[in-house]
């Protein structure tokens, strides 16, 4: 049984955990239980479990320094994080540090028995790994290694004569290189290779086509003539398809060389194109220098602000969703990625960004109290599925999606219903820093336009309609006794003075007078 300690601040959490998930099933075992990092540190040196699941903010000893801790000592432990909406910066980084699970509280029981069986997996593969004997390495694997991989002198040509092995058909002369990456969980990726590495072999040898041998996470396919045209692509990336028989995969070439000294050459680019199968636009052998299909880059847009920028996104989409902008949403996402693109980021670092992104607005509909309980599943569900996405335009579209249901919907439609919408929002958000820029833009009217119809409707100018609100919300405030400097950052007011002056333009006296009459 593997060995499990539960770490919690929350004793009737600590006893939930325990006492519901089915642990024995599972090939688990609960050995101890902690309240903060510092009691489960001296357990885990005690008890070695091979799992911890923690809680992300405790006292004493959060999660993170737990993980740091822990890391530090040199344990081989697996990580199954729980958090909250308003975890955001912990989760990040808890992401960053490669924990085998994270789950937003409340949790649920299926989703946790999900991940625990993930995990059990994981671990048995590890062990498998370690005891099982070594076989020995075919020759001809070795050889096809010493092709692949570069040599320890750059540009130094194999000796042909010497190898160990070596097939007669790598006197041809001209060769490619093809990988085929599984996209599988770790634990089945040892299965996944060497099925497809099996496949591959019967249909390489029957039509004498080259090798294949296995360099994980890769098969690799050494052709001993190169694919010419596009249909010869087409028609072997088919017959992959067809051996993997369900087996999600990227396939990718590296180009044709002309020497055997070469081939790690054509490998090397064959590896560089797999990695970019998430911006591709369809299922497709990959190859060198295939541009990213993406939208165009944002105007402006630098790497050196984008935390800015990523700050601004999440408070504009979560606008969108607020005024039922659902065209806006899509246009927003489809920016993200541009911008992504444009900086050549790798697969694993924009699905994170979309991550955070994701967990950015979805903390800011449940601070609104727009999430219900019955709710966390679907959005635990939703941000562990970002991960599993094979493509980026696959994974914009389901975001769009997700964020779509958080749309505020309205039985009244046109200009009345828009302006309607924009006075609610006013009333909703007026503590921020809002501008008649930013409802322009989500609303998708010219700045003056909107200003010019703002006034004929209310009859004020878009600033003076907002500190009017603010103002009166002051009062409210004033009146339940709440400090004046505290007053003027509930509304929406920076400088203390500034708010001084609005008051007193508004209501004749200061808010001090108001507060005490």
């Amino acid at each position: 049984m593997i060995k499990v300690v539960i770490v919690d601040d929350e004793p009737k959490l600590r006893q939930g955990l325990q006492t519901l998930i089915p642990w024995g099933s599972l090939g688990y075992t609960v050995v101890a239980a902690a309240g903060n990092g510092r009691e489960a540190l001296k357990i885990i040196e005690e008890e070695a479990p091979e799992v911890v699941v923690a809680d992300i903010r405790m006292p004493v000893m959060d999660g993170l320094q737990l993980i740091e801790q822990v890391r530090a000592a040199g344990h081989n432990t697996q990580f199954i994080i729980l958090s909250g909406y308003a975890d955001f910066e912990y989760a990040k980084q808890a992401i960053r540090y490669g924990v085998a699970g994270y789950l937003l509280k409340p949790v649920n029981i299926g989703e946790m028995s999900a991940t625990l069986q993930l995990v059990r997996e994981r671990i048995e593969e590890e062990e498998r790994k370690r005891t099982s004997p070594q076989t020995e390495t075919l020759d001809r694997d070795l050889y096809l290694h010493r092709l692949l991989v570069p040599q320890e002198k750059p540009g130094e040509s194999i000796r042909l004569g010497a190898g160990i092995g070596q097939p007669d058909w790598l006197w041809s002369g001209s060769y490619e290189v093809v990988v085929i990456v599984p996209r599988v969980p770790e634990a089945e990726l040892p299965d996944a290779l060497n099925r497809l590495a099996a496949g591959l072999k019967a249909m390489a040898e029957e039509r004498d086509l080259g090798a294949v041998t296995i360099i994980s996470p890769y098969v690799v396919l050494l052709l001993n003539a190169p694919l010419r045209g596009s249909q010869r692509r087409d028609n072997l990336y088919g017959e992959i398809r067809n051996i993997a028989a369900g087996i999600r995969f990227i396939a990718a070439t590296g180009g044709a060389v002309t020497e055997a000294g070469l081939i790690c050459n054509s490998y090397s680019k064959a590896r560089e194109a797999a990695k970019l199968s998430f911006f591709s636009d369809r299922d497709r052998l990959l190859e060198p220098d295939y541009p990213p299909v993406c939208p165009p880059v944002p105007a402006g847009l630098t790497e050196d602000n984008n935390e800015e920028y990523m700050r601004d996104l999440i408070l504009r989409l979560y606008y969108c969703l607020d005024v039922g902008n659902k065209a806006m949403v899509a246009q927003l996402l489809n920016e993200a990625a541009a911008m992504y693109c444009g900086q050549r980021q790798d697969e694993n670092h924009v699905k994170q960004a979309f991550f955070f992104l994701c967990n950015g607005i979805i903390h800011k509909l449940a601070a609104a109290s727009r999430l219900e309980g019955k709710e966390t599943e679907k959005v635990s569900h939703f941000l562990n599925g970002i991960y599993q996405h094979d493509r980026l335009q696959q994974l914009i579209e389901d975001i769009r999606r997700f964020l779509l249901d958080f749309v505020e919907e309205s039985d009244t439609q046109g200009k009345e219903h828009e302006f309607k919408r924009m006075i609610d929002f006013i009333h909703k958000h007026y503590a921020e820093d809002l501008k008649l820029s930013t409802l322009a833009g989500l609303l998708n009217y010219s700045t003056p336009y909107l200003g010019q119809l703002f006034r004929m409707k209310t009859g004020e100018y878009f600033n003076t309609y907002l500190d009017k609100v603010r103002i009166q919300r002051a009062k409210e405030l004033l009146a339940q006794g709440m400090k004046v400097y505290e007053v003027a950052e509930q509304v929406g007011y920076t400088s203390v003075n500034y708010f001084f002056s609005k008051f007193k333009k508004y209501e004749g006296r200061s808010p001090s007078d108001y507060k005490n009459p």
